[in-house]
């Protein structure tokens, strides 16, 4: 490993934030279809590439019935529970993920995805939005796929960092999709219209506002994946760091 990586993950989790607060602040900002941002080189170079050679293989739970998608949460206890090789690693990216300058930077990014949120939940400002970031490592199989929607109430912002070790599995992004006359000839998206698939590339990541009908019926945050075509040796692997509306929710 590189020497970044070896590094205590106190003074790791300092520099893996620094370096995820300018990834987000220098992200590309979109309103359509819905709020969200789109970042690049969220990891350095170096610890990224250790990164994505040192996935824990122990320590998943199902989260579908075909087995298609596994789930390593990394927050609370759980990280003490990876080996101890890959530990301080992981450690430090659990603690970069759930840092309060993550947030920050997240909550200006979004402003006005959380202005939205804000309203529709009868909040006297963005200020009284909680968000408690809780993230999960996850290893998607062939076969792996999930209808549009626009996540539970109980998320305020889904933040995702593609993990490929390369940009061959380029077209496995998650796509956005919008409700239109359009969506109706698209059966296979329930009626909605695919807008865009971000690419499932090394290093980038997207993150929007969960917003629902009674947010705004036209920027509600339908998102999905088709059926996902991937070997046993290269399953889609992913972070996603989940911001909830309190401690006592999540996965």
């Amino acid at each position: 490993m590189s020497a970044v990586a070896k590094a205590e993950p106190s003074s790791l989790a300092r520099e893996l934030i620094s370096h995820a607060v300018a990834s987000i602040e220098a992200a590309d900002r979109f309103s359509v279809p819905f709020p969200h941002i789109f970042f690049r080189d969220f990891f350095p170079q170096d610890f990224y590439a250790d990164l994505v050679k040192s996935i824990p293989n122990k320590g998943y739970d199902p989260i579908t019935t075909t087995g298609t998608r596994m789930a390593l949460r990394l927050y609370g206890d759980n990280v003490a529970k990876i080996d101890a090789e890959l530990r301080n690693m992981w450690a430090a990216v659990s603690e970069m993920l759930t840092s309060s300058e993550i947030e920050a930077a997240i909550r200006r990014q979004l402003h006005e995805g959380l202005e939205i949120r804000a309203r529709g939940d009868k909040v006297a400002s963005v200020d009284e939005l909680r968000l408690v970031a809780k993230p999960v490592l996850y290893n998607d199989k062939d076969g792996y796929q999930i209808k549009p929607h626009p996540d539970a109430r109980k998320k305020v912002v889904t933040m995702q960092l593609y993990c490929p070790p390369d940009e061959s599995q380029r077209d496995l992004g998650t796509t956005l999709y919008q409700a239109s006359l359009k969506g109706l000839l698209n059966v296979g998206s329930y009626c909605l219209e695919p807008v865009k698939t971000l690419p499932f590339l090394p290093n980038v990541g997207y993150a929007f506002v969960v917003l629902k009908a009674y947010h705004s019926l036209t920027k509600m945050s339908w998102h999905g994946r088709p059926k996902i075509k991937t070997t046993i040796e290269h399953p889609r692997i992913s972070l996603l760091n989940t911001f909830y509306i309190n401690e006592n929710v999540g996965f």
